[in-house]
């Protein structure tokens, strides 16, 4: 799954400028080994994805100029912000409705990634606010202008996949009536 994954996320949609991709639903693999394996699996194969995406996206890491801040960014940007993702399997199976579960975690786990950058903006990319704007301000508006359509694209994805009866996103267990 890391490997469809980080094949995935070199079809970009649309790229910010100071980083930031929307891509072809490179994260559902990811979302589907929490889905099918639990959280452990998930934050794991997520964590080595998140490192995958660092080195794709060193560019970046470089940009924050001091290594503190680097290492800040590899952090927030990629390492946590990725591993967030494998906690989608253990939000879902709270819910008793897939879809239901499917969405929620999707969208928890969309936020928490958002989260980290919206951070990562705050403490490292706060130079590139434009002036008078708040740094808080530049770093969600930013954000979530790759992260949510991003979010989306997989949330889209991942319910038409679960309308299709052979393909199960959630182990059997998961999917019936308690």
């Amino acid at each position: 799954m890391v490997a469809i994954a980080f094949v995935l996320s070199f079809i970009p949609l649309f790229k910010m400028p100071w980083g930031g991709t929307v891509t072809c639903f490179s994260t559902l693999p990811i979302l589907l080994l929490s889905f099918r394996h639990g959280g452990r699996w998930g934050v794991f194969g997520a964590a080595v994805y998140g490192c995958l995406q660092a080195l794709q996206g060193m560019d970046s890491v470089v940009a924050a100029q001091t290594l503190g801040a680097m290492v800040l960014c590899v952090l927030l940007d990629y390492f946590i912000a990725y591993a967030c993702l494998g906690f989608a399997g253990p939000i879902a199976g709270r819910f008793s409705k897939p879809t239901l579960g499917l969405v929620a975690a999707i969208t928890l786990t969309g936020l928490m990634r958002l989260g980290c950058s919206f951070l990562s903006g705050i403490l490292i990319w706060g130079a590139y606010a434009p002036q008078g704007m708040p740094v808080w301000l530049y770093s969600l508006a930013y954000n979530a202008g790759w992260c949510l359509p991003d979010v989306g694209i997989v949330l889209v994805a991942a319910v038409l996949l679960s309308r299709v009866p052979i393909f199960h996103l959630l182990p059997e267990s998961r999917t019936k009536p308690a």
